[in-house]
């Protein structure tokens, strides 16, 4: 579960001389899942503020209030923040994981099936009569895995070691 506090630190609110002002700051270090679901991120945020009651500022992605709504622009906070854990929270897609770790399929489909890969479930995609099944995968796993690249090391050379020699992966 992501901290909270990422998501608390990049909703702010100013008191201006006659206004509250609700900023976002996307400058700050967001956890892993606002990272990769930035779309999602990017639409809660502008639906929240255009339908606060508030004047909503694209350019500056803020939303400013009169004086006397205080209440509201902490509502639109509440809610913001709410949402933003919740996206935070999201899992993530195979090729997302690929990509983040830098590590290939083969390898995440390894790691994922003896354990070491934590997965989050499986998302499934009809196409037509066709049930398409793919493994997602937690943000928080994935981020502190992204952090010490020397976990990964580590399962690469646990797995040669395991490999014997003349075979390709593929047999093992």
């Amino acid at each position: 579960m992501p901290d909270r506090r990422h998501g608390n630190r990049c909703v702010v609110m100013k008191h201006c001389d006659d206004s509250w002002a609700v900023s976002i700051n996307l400058d700050v270090r967001m956890p892993l899942g606002l990272r990769v679901h930035h779309g999602e991120r990017d639409a809660a945020i502008r639906m929240f503020m255009v339908r606060s009651g508030g004047t909503f500022i694209k350019s500056s992605q803020s939303c400013v209030f009169d004086a006397g709504s205080r209440q509201a622009a902490e509502q639109l906070i509440m809610r913001l923040r709410e949402r933003l854990f919740r996206i935070a929270c999201k899992p993530i897609s195979q090729g997302q994981v690929e990509q983040i770790l830098g590590i290939t399929s083969r390898e995440r489909i390894r790691w994922g099936k003896d354990g070491r890969l934590a997965l989050s479930g499986i998302s499934r995609i009809k196409k037509g009569t066709t049930e398409i099944s793919l493994w997602t995968y937690p943000c928080l796993a994935i981020e502190q895995l992204a952090a010490d690249p020397a976990v990964i090391r580590r399962w690469r050379e646990e797995d040669e070691a395991r490999t014997p020699i003349g075979l390709a992966d593929i047999f093992v």
